[in-house]
């Protein structure tokens, strides 16, 4: 995948890459404010700087949004004690999956870069270690999210009318907050 990065003035490096299966151009921009331009097979890089000049001011306020958050977002408190964390999640998991009668195959810790916790079809859980960083009432609700995923293996209506039942109807809610958190990555 061949990529080229050129300076763009007041939106800084914009990096233009190429996808066999990309259909259409495509615009990026990430929480990191990394700003990609993904150019279909068969597209120019000419057509490609056109498409972002069309598209500079939606970039600027992506750009402003993302500014706006991150000075919002506080520092979290990194002398956790992971151990402790991870024991006091695992037992946190256990709990509920009783509690609703969601069973699991089995459970582990990963440092996953986009994703607070995944379920596979065997109904084995990941949890993020990052977690720890955030509030209980947050990290109960990825818990009972992953664990209703034992039951409904999507995001339809079902899943969030079933995650409603556990979350006394605020699963969109706390769905919500939670995107306002961003992943600290450790190193």
């Amino acid at each position: 995948m061949p990529t080229s990065t050129l300076a763009i003035p007041d939106i800084g490096n914009v990096t233009f890459t190429r996808s066999v299966r990309a259909r259409y151009l495509r615009l990026t921009v990430r929480p990191d404010k990394t700003v990609i331009v993904t150019i279909p097979r068969r597209g120019s890089l000419d057509e490609a700087k056109q498409f972002l000049t069309t598209k500079i001011s939606w970039i600027q306020k992506q750009l402003q949004k993302i500014e706006r958050r991150t000075q919002h977002v506080q520092t979290p408190d990194l002398n956790i004690d992971f151990e402790k964390a991870q024991e006091e999640l695992f037992r946190r998991l256990e709990y509920f999956s009783e509690k609703y009668k969601l069973p699991i195959n089995r459970a582990s810790f990963r440092c996953q870069r986009t994703r607070w916790g995944s379920c596979s079809y065997k109904n084995n859980i990941n949890l993020n270690v990052n977690m720890a960083f955030l509030p209980v009432e947050l990290q109960d609700y990825i818990i009972v999210h992953e664990l209703v995923h034992t039951r409904v293996k999507n995001h339809s209506k079902i899943f969030w009318n079933e995650l409603d039942k556990y979350t006394e109807g605020k699963a969109r809610e706390l769905a919500k907050k939670l995107r306002k958190h961003r992943i600290n990555l450790i190193a």
